[in-house]
């Protein structure tokens, strides 16, 4: 009730849509009618006017949390980071938020990573091994503290027309920054250990340590929109380079099939003379 206080208290921030909404909600355009066009049907104290989806919420969606700190009276100093998942029930999507938050900043740090190595790096077999140990490293979560939570109900129709239901459930998180600076380390190391990678390549994934620090929970709308595409551009760039592997192994198996056919033929036709 302490934190729900708290939300109550602060001017309660303006309106937008879950992630999918481009602006704000028009003058002629009612809360609810908003909602009901994106299939949000209830959501956290909305008895109390608190909206769909705060202002701080969506800010923190793309990676800053100064709006949050504000309205929560939380210590500039603190890293805040929220967790999100989706479940059937309140209580899943609730138990899956605060069980996948290690896996959501791993996924983030990997993000970085990948995007940033991608760009320092020219080798794709070097690149693949960062994103193997990436994926395969784990970001271990310590001293975290749970700030508050936030969920929406949304209903939408499967292709038979019924009814479905889902929650999507926020839980916030804040440490203090000598954590996450270890988090960030940490992760760091584990991703250098892998075998296959050159030292010149270890050299460059402990070069993005400070920066890892520095942007915590600071990033604005267009530093994460830019993370995002450095990500998809590296992701793209393996996907070209496996599928050329594969039209090679695939070119190579057609001529050993070939070869066989020629020696089986050659073999019946000495059987034969």
């Amino acid at each position: 009730m302490k934190r729900l206080s708290r939300i109550a208290k602060g001017a309660i921030l303006a309106l937008t849509a879950a992630g999918m909404l481009a602006g704000c909600v028009s003058k002629s355009e009612t809360v609810e009618n908003m909602a009901e066009k994106m299939g949000v049907v209830d959501w956290a104290n909305r008895a109390m006017g608190i909206d769909m989806q705060p202002s701080w919420l969506k800010a923190m969606l793309n990676g800053n949390s100064n709006e949050f700190k504000t309205a929560f009276g939380i210590d500039e100093n603190r890293v805040v980071k929220p967790s999100r998942a989706s479940g059937r029930t309140e209580a899943v999507a609730q138990a899956l938020s605060r069980a996948g938050f290690a896996y959501g900043q791993a996924a983030e740090l990997r993000q970085k990573l990948i995007g940033r190595i991608g760009e320092a790096i020219n080798s794709n077999q070097q690149l693949e091994a960062v994103y193997k140990s990436a994926t395969e490293t784990k970001a271990e979560m310590t001293g975290l503290r749970e700030e508050t939570t936030f969920w929406q109900k949304y209903r939408t129709k499967d292709p038979n027309g019924k009814d479905i239901e889902e929650y999507v459930y926020y839980t916030i998180y804040s440490m203090d920054k000598d954590t996450w600076d270890q988090i960030c380390k940490n992760y760091l190391m584990d991703v250098m250990g892998a075998p296959e990678l050159e030292t010149e390549t270890q050299q460059k994934i402990g070069e993005l340590f400070t920066e890892m620090k520095t942007d915590a929970d600071k990033k604005d709308a267009a530093q994460a929109e830019a993370e995002r595409k450095a990500y998809e551009a590296q992701m793209a760039r393996l996907e070209l380079e496996k599928a050329k592997i594969d039209a090679s192994v695939q070119r190579s198996e057609a001529e050993a099939e070939k070869a066989q056919a020629v020696a089986r033929a050659m073999a019946l036709e000495a059987m034969l003379k």
